[in-house]
């Protein structure tokens, strides 16, 4: 999955995981979010079937302006198994109905983190074809070890193991943190 379409959705992502969100037991905001797409990267699936994007919002909802990681999965159809991690569908325009996950209940997502954190993936810029994103590091002894997921991201430093992502703060300054962790 490769190839980052610039194309329309209907939902977008930033719609479907607005009404999600809140319905998360880490989810701090009051109502519905503000949602503002500020950083991530993609993660390759090897058999070119499910997209995974590892998403960064900000919520303008409040003057807080909380960071969130909400890793997604793309299907095709249905993940069997999976309805309780399923955020919604939406129409893309070329690739027709895509199922869209919550990916922490994703195998596919579950596998290539796991293989992020062993040295054997890349991770992918998160809105250009076919490129490489050196600015996520892995950090530590991490290999074979499980990926969590870090819901609430934060800048800076972290004594903890795991994966580096970055995103950008509202006057356009990349910020590193901490995005996903070993179990």
């Amino acid at each position: 999955m490769g190839i980052v379409y610039n194309t329309s959705m209907s939902p977008s992502k930033d719609e479907l995981v607005s009404g999600w969100l809140p319905q998360q037991d880490f989810y701090t905001g009051q109502g519905t979010p503000k949602l503002q797409h500020i950083g991530g990267f993609r993660l390759e699936d090897p058999q070119g079937k499910v997209g995974v994007e590892l998403r960064i919002y900000a919520d303008h909802s409040d003057t807080s302006d909380v960071v969130y990681h909400v890793p997604l999965s793309y299907r095709e159809a249905p993940l069997h198994g999976g309805e309780k991690y399923l955020i919604g569908t939406s129409e893309h325009a070329i690739l027709g109905e895509r199922y869209i996950y919550d990916a922490a209940g994703d195998p596919v997502f579950r596998a290539q983190a796991r293989e992020l954190l062993a040295g054997k993936a890349t991770a992918q810029h998160h809105s250009q074809s076919f490129t490489d994103d050196p600015r996520i590091k892995v950090k530590g002894q991490v290999s074979d070890k499980e990926a969590v997921i870090i819901r609430k991201p934060v800048s800076g430093a972290s004594n903890a193991n795991g994966v580096i992502g970055y995103w950008e703060n509202a006057l356009g300054q990349e910020l590193t943190g901490l995005v996903l962790r070993t179990a």
